[in-house]
């Protein structure tokens, strides 16, 4: 079966760390997100990949050519554009196709909804998760059949018809591709907005599939952090490479040393040197970074290659792709320039105190070891 995976998004919202990756290949605990995508894909008998590109399109190709066709787009022209731009692979594969989200995370069922989609015999399937708030999202209304009845796009609260949000995963039967007017006739043309309603319009019916499961957009710094402390908790289902351990996971040819001291979870992907240091509440650590001695790490998400110099102290932060944190001045705190505006508290003396005891422990320890 075939799939396609939108991956022309800018992903302003998460500069600076997109200036340097499109969003689809930003890290989730040691694989690009669009990995993860792919993964989710295959377990529910998707093998043959299509992805429209845009923004910083050639890394997506230099890093999936091997795997994934890739149609690049000049102009940015809607959801349903881009699935325009690969009609032609969609409807070679003659059977129900998928198309998802190249910037979001979910560890949805894929095989039950595909299940569900062909028993409704209806052409096409929205993934539906319930939302709180209703004024993030666009809205799908539906009958107790699951047929859609309409959409609303971001109502508030009060104005709501359903609280069951378009989650951007979708399943197609080929003939769909009809409906999508040519570029001619509308350049820009989007799947919620244009497509579906006018199939409302047009009499053809539209399921919806309901599900509970993880569902999260990484939009934000603070989304993008928040679903990786989910990963890593076991909220958001996925395989998490690396050797598994009571305090989190350790990748191959990662170093800590004896005066590393975690208070919370902690991943730490592969080829990382870490140093005498405390990591409180959740800190993720992609591949390749250093993390020097008397470093203190809270809430901290560093991208790869970043490097946090002697004494740092950290909250709340992510880092950007080789970003190199200074050492510290006396008792400051590092607070990155897309930290979301969360305020730091200063090292305290317990702190203080700890860091002095697992450095003299951890001096002990390579001592007795020294002696073996």
């Amino acid at each position: 079966m075939r799939a396609m995976i939108l991956a022309a998004g800018v992903g302003s919202r998460l500069a600076p760390i997109t200036d340097f990756l499109p969003k689809p290949l930003i890290p989730v605990l040691g694989k690009p997100v669009l990995s993860r995508i792919i993964d989710l894909l295959e377990s529910a008998g998707f093998n043959q990949f299509i992805a429209n590109t845009h923004y910083l399109g050639h890394k997506i190709a230099e890093t999936y050519q091997d795997r994934i066709i890739i149609r690049h787009e000049e102009e940015l022209t809607g959801v349903a554009g881009g699935i325009r731009t690969c009609a032609d692979f969609l409807r070679e594969g003659n059977s129900t196709f998928a198309v998802i989200m190249g910037d979001a995370l979910t560890d949805i069922n894929l095989s039950e909804m595909l299940e569900a989609h062909k028993a409704s015999g209806r052409l096409a399937t929205i993934a539906v998760k319930r939302v709180k708030d209703t004024s993030q999202f666009g809205v799908v209304c539906f009958d107790q059949t699951g047929k859609v009845t309409s959409f609303q796009e971001k109502p508030k609260a009060n104005e709501a018809l359903s609280d069951w949000a378009n989650t951007g995963v979708y399943l197609f039967e080929t003939s769909v591709l009809d409906y999508i007017p040519s570029a001619q006739k509308a350049p820009v043309y989007d799947v919620a907005k244009d497509l579906f309603p006018a199939m409302l319009k047009g009499n053809l019916e539209i399921n919806v599939f309901t599900s509970d499961s993880y569902w999260a957009d990484l939009g934000t710094h603070s989304q993008y952090r928040q679903t990786l402390f989910d990963c890593l908790n076991g909220v958001m289902r996925l395989e998490i490479p690396g050797q598994k351990y009571s305090w989190g996971y350790l990748g191959d040819n990662s170093i800590m040393s004896p005066g590393c001291f975690i208070r919370g979870k902690a991943y730490i992907g592969e080829n990382c040197r870490i140093g005498r240091c405390i990591m409180k509440g959740n800190v993720v650590i992609e591949d390749n970074c250093v993390i020097e001695d008397n470093v203190i790490l809270e809430d901290c998400l560093l991208l790869p290659g970043s490097v946090v110099r002697k004494g740092a102290r950290m909250s709340g932060v992510n880092t950007r792709p080789f970003e190199e944190i200074p050492a510290a001045e006396e008792e400051r705190i590092y607070l990155s320039p897309i930290t979301d505006g969360r305020k730091a508290k200063n090292k305290t003396n317990s702190e203080n105190a700890f860091l002095s005891f697992i450095n003299e422990a951890a001096d002990k320890a390579l001592n007795l070891l020294r002696i073996k």
